[in-house]
């Protein structure tokens, strides 16, 4: 496959901690939060229309881990584990349209947050410390850089049945995630550097946010997913994979055919070398798990019964 170097589309001009013209205080404050599903956060994001709905009272109850937030639900559970793994310039919330849907049809659901902060590694340990919370059949689900956590954190793991990419990566043995082709929308992506050797961090420019992001998002839901992205260190771009999930399980893949982040070739490249079940929406933007939830639910469910009479 003809692959571009994703370096080459990022403008790697540093911006330093005294550029104060492109990096407000507020970003900063913004970039060192977390924001959680659930609590005074949630109920701002649902009053803001981020959240499509509320989480049902009676679907599921919320509790609170070191690594994430698992929503069990209190309708009879069908015995199967989904984690929701999220990418960069978003956290767990992306799935605020999917969950309520699993949360309906009994799965139990994980939402870890990644820190994004250091080195591949210590995001799939993050990951993996929720995922090694779930007990009985599993289903990954990644979207974006997701797709590389899953993909490295699912190997050998014998309760893992099935792995769901959303307009994600999904790496072989000894690959980076900046040596794939990159879409135009990257171009919009800035690094800025922190004092302390705290590190360079990857941050979306918020007014290119939507047409590259999300364009198919609605523009007020958009400005805010805009305005509390989660950049991520730049090393992660060469960190290389160590291990692949999909050469032992079995894999599906949600294709966004007006993708600008990820091309959907390349998304088509990994879908069929992974063999995956495939689905294209073509109408969707690089936010399908925002954009169209149903669609992203429909494949879970696909990859949970595929054992199913």
């Amino acid at each position: 496959m003809q692959c571009n170097t994703l370096w080459g589309q990022i403008n790697m001009t540093e911006t330093t901690d005294s550029d104060s013209e492109t990096t407000s205080r507020s970003t900063r404050r913004r970039f060192l939060g977390q924001l959680a599903l659930g609590g005074a956060a949630g109920a701002a994001l649902l009053a803001s229309g981020v959240l499509s709905s509320p989480l049902p009272a009676v679907a599921a109850t919320l509790r609170e881990s070191e690594t994430g937030v698992e929503l069990t639900p209190t309708v009879r559970s069908n015995g199967i584990n989904v984690v929701l793994v999220h990418g960069v310039w978003a956290d767990a919330t992306s799935y605020s349209g999917v969950i309520p849907l699993l949360l309906e049809e009994g799965y139990t659901v994980y939402a870890p947050q990644l820190p994004l902060t250091t080195h591949l590694a210590d995001d799939v340990t993050a990951a993996l410390g929720v995922i090694q919370q779930a007990k009985g059949p599993t289903v990954l689900v990644g979207h974006s850089y997701g797709g590389v956590i899953i993909t490295n954190a699912g190997a050998g793991l014998s309760n893992v049945i099935g792995l769901v990419y959303c307009n994600a990566f999904a790496p072989d043995m000894g690959e980076v995630l900046g040596q794939y082709s990159p879409g135009p929308g990257l171009a919009n992506v800035f690094p800025v550097t922190y004092p302390n050797n705290f590190g360079t961090f990857l941050f979306f420019n918020q007014q290119k946010f939507r047409e590259s992001f999300c364009a198919d998002v609605e523009r007020r839901k958009a400005s805010i997913m805009a305005t509390v992205q989660k950049p991520a260190n730049v090393n992660i771009l060469s960190d290389p994979t160590t291990a692949v999930a999909w050469k032992s399980i079995p894999s599906w893949y949600l294709i966004g055919g007006k993708d600008q982040l990820l091309p959907p070739s390349v998304q088509q490249f990994f879908a069929s070398r992974m063999k995956a079940t495939t689905v294209t929406v073509p109408e969707s933007s690089h936010a399908s798990i925002v954009s169209h939830p149903h669609k992203v639910f429909e494949l879970i469910q696909a990859a949970a019964k595929q054992n199913d009479d």
